[in-house]
């Protein structure tokens, strides 16, 4: 019998659609959160920004759904470091087989995605050609932003491309734009995503000498209300290269999800 699966949804605060089966062959629902093939062609459909996958599974039961959907979110959120806004999973099911369709949406569209990279070459080329060293790099990703951008307060604002083009973001477009100029230089970061004064937000790990750091390049960049301005060129380097735990003094996240920072 042929039935309609529940749509699980998640937020994490158009395009003609593109489709893509993450595999000819159905996976079994049984092994799939141990598959690493599973997980590596997840990822890269993500980082080639598909708008929906198809996933085939089979020796599939109601009870797995959740436990698959978060798995996946899990993935796709926290491994792929894609500016994804949100999934949604739907399909049907017949018997033991299972027809599910990934929903994506992410926070830029393809055009604005081409327009931050051609920024971030423009920005990091002349200083990469100075063969700075990686902790300068990350210093000058760090430097780069704060100065660039100030902070959404409209609350808006969410994107790289909002971070790069209207000068202004949320603490998604700085963690981003972080990730995106880190890696341009060849540089392991993450995005990591966790609570800080009470609220959801965002920043990045970053990896310096096969050792993880904490870098919120947001909370590097002060707000200032009323009549007061930042400071012209004003950079902070409070939440530059911590520990996990001098992190852990004032954000909160899953570290059973991200590398430990020691």
């Amino acid at each position: 019998m042929k039935k309609s699966l529940l749509i699980f949804m998640v937020i994490f605060l158009l395009m003609p659609a593109n489709t893509f089966a993450l595999s000819a062959t159905a996976y079994d629902a049984n092994n799939l959160i141990q598959s690493e093939q599973f997980r590596l062609e997840l990822i890269q459909d993500a980082i080639s920004r598909k708008e929906k996958i198809n996933l085939n599974l089979k020796n599939f039961s109601d009870s797995q759904a959740q436990k698959i959907f978060n798995h996946i979110t899990n993935i796709i959120f926290y491994q792929s470091n894609m500016d994804i806004y949100s999934i949604t999973m739907d399909g049907s099911v017949t018997g033991k087989s299972a027809n599910l369709v990934l929903n994506l949406d992410y926070r830029m569209t393809p055009d604005e995605n081409t327009k931050v990279n051609e920024w971030i070459k423009t920005t990091m080329d002349p200083f990469l050609a100075l063969s700075p060293s990686n902790l300068d790099v990350i210093k000058f990703v760090n430097d780069t932003i704060v100065k660039h951008v100030e902070y959404d307060l409209s609350y808006e604002k969410n994107s790289a491309y909002h971070a790069v083009f209207n000068k202004s973001s949320l603490c998604e477009g700085y963690s981003f734009l972080t990730y995106k100029m880190l890696s341009y230089a060849g540089i392991d970061a993450k995005i990591i995503s966790g609570v800080a004064a009470n609220e959801d937000h965002m920043w990045n790990l970053v990896k310096l000498n096969n050792l993880w750091y904490h870098l919120d390049v947001t909370w590097n960049d002060p707000v200032y209300s009323g009549s007061f301005k930042k400071p012209l060129n004003y950079v902070s380097y409070d939440f530059f290269m911590l520990t996990s735990t001098q992190m852990a003094k004032t954000h909160t996240w899953d570290q059973t999800l991200f590398p430990l920072a020691k």
